[in-house]
C-alpha cells in the first residue's frame, strides 16, 4: 500500500495536469458536440435545432464525400507509405558502401516543414513549367499530366506528398526494427532453404510485426488528420475531388461561416476516426501474437 502522505503528493502532482487536460481537451471536444446541435454561426446568438445539422450532412453527401476522399487518401498514404519506407530500409540495411551518406539523404525531407515540402512540390506539379513537364519535353513528349487539376488525380497527387515527406521517419523506423534481427536467424533461414525473397517474407517481415504496427498507425494518423497538403496543393479541388474530413470542416467554419455544421461534422468525424482506429489496431495486435 502507499503511504497516505506519498499518495497526497503524487495527486499535488497529478492535479494541474487532469485540469489542463480537461479544460483544453475534454472541454472542447463535449462543446464540439454541443455546438453540432445548434445553428451557430461563431458570433452572436444561436437556437438549439438538435439532429438538423447531421440530417443535412447526410442528405446532401458532405459526409460521404469528404469521409470517401479521407478513406482514400489514408489508404494510399498507409500502403504506398509502409511500402517504400520498407523497401528503402531492406536497401540501407545492405552492406553498401557510404550507407550512412544515403540514410542521411533519405531523412532529409522529414527535417523540411510542411509548408517548404508543399510549395516545392507546387513546382514539381506545375503544369506547362514544372519538373513533370520539364522531364515530358526532354523526352520528347507532349501533354504532360496536370495531376494537381485532374479530379481522378489530384487526391493522390497530394497523399504522394505526404508519403515522400515522412518517408525518412518511417524507413528510419523499419531500419531500427531490421537492425534488431539477428544474423543467425537469416543465416539458418538460409541453410534451411530459404531464397532472398522467401527470407524476406518468412522471416523478416514477421519479425517487423511490432514495427510494422507502429508505422501503419503513423500512416492513419497522417491520413486521417490531413489537411495541410490539401489546403496548399489542391485547396480541396478541382470541385470537391480532394477535400477531406479535415479541409471540409475548416472550409465550412472558417470560409462559409456554418459552425454549427462544422461541429457536427467534426463530431461524426470524431466517432469514425476513433472507431477505425480501435478496430485497426487491434486487428493489427492479433497479427502480432500469430506472428
Amino acid at each position: 500500500m502507499i503511504d497516505k502522505r506519498i499518495r497526497n503528493v503524487l495527486l499535488i502532482f497529478i492535479i494541474p495536469a487532469l485540469v489542463f487536460y480537461v479544460v483544453f481537451w475534454i472541454s472542447p471536444v463535449l462543446m464540439s458536440f454541443y455546438y453540432g446541435l445548434t445553428n451557430w454561426r461563431g458570433l452572436g446568438t444561436y437556437d438549439f435545432i438538435g439532429l438538423t445539422n447531421y440530417e443535412n450532412l447526410i442528405k446532401q453527401g458532405t459526409l460521404f464525400a469528404s469521409m470517401g476522399n479521407t478513406i482514400k487518401y489514408t489508404l494510399f498514404v498507409v500502403i504506398w507509405g509502409n511500402v517504400q519506407a520498407l523497401a528503402l530500409a531492406m536497401i540501407l540495411n545492405m552492406k553498401l558502401r557510404s550507407r550512412g551518406i544515403f540514410r542521411t539523404v533519405f531523412y532529409i525531407p522529414a527535417l523540411f516543414s510542411t509548408i517548404v515540402v508543399a510549395f516545392l512540390w507546387s513546382y514539381v506539379y506545375a503544369p506547362h513549367y514544372g519538373m513533370i513537364s520539364e522531364i515530358f519535353e526532354l523526352l520528347g513528349l507532349s501533354g504532360a499530366p496536370n495531376l494537381l487539376g485532374d479530379r481522378s488525380t489530384s487526391l493522390f497527387a497530394a497523399a504522394f506528398v505526404e508519403t515522400w515527406k515522412t518517408s525518412g521517419t518511417m524507413t528510419i523506423i523499419y531500419l531500427a526494427g531490421l537492425q534488431n534481427i539477428s544474423d543467425e536467424v537469416i543465416e539458418s533461414a538460409k541453410i534451411d532453404g530459404c531464397t532472398g525473397w522467401q527470407a524476406i517474407r518468412y522471416v523478416k517481415i514477421p519479425m517487423l510485426s511490432n514495427t510494422i504496427t507502429v508505422n501503419v498507425m503513423l500512416g492513419l494518423i497522417g491520413g486521417f488528420k490531413s489537411f495541410d497538403y490539401i489546403f496548399a496543393l489542391t485547396s480541396g479541388g478541382p470541385g470537391d475531388s480532394s477535400s477531406t474530413l479535415m479541409y471540409t470542416i475548416y472550409k465550412m467554419a472558417f470560409v462559409e461561416m456554418q459552425y454549427g455544421k462544422a461541429e457536427a461534422l467534426a463530431a461524426m468525424a470524431f466517432v469514425f476516426i476513433l472507431v477505425v482506429s480501435i478496430a485497426v489496431l487491434t486487428i493489427m495486435k492479433r497479427k502480432e501474437l500469430e506472428a
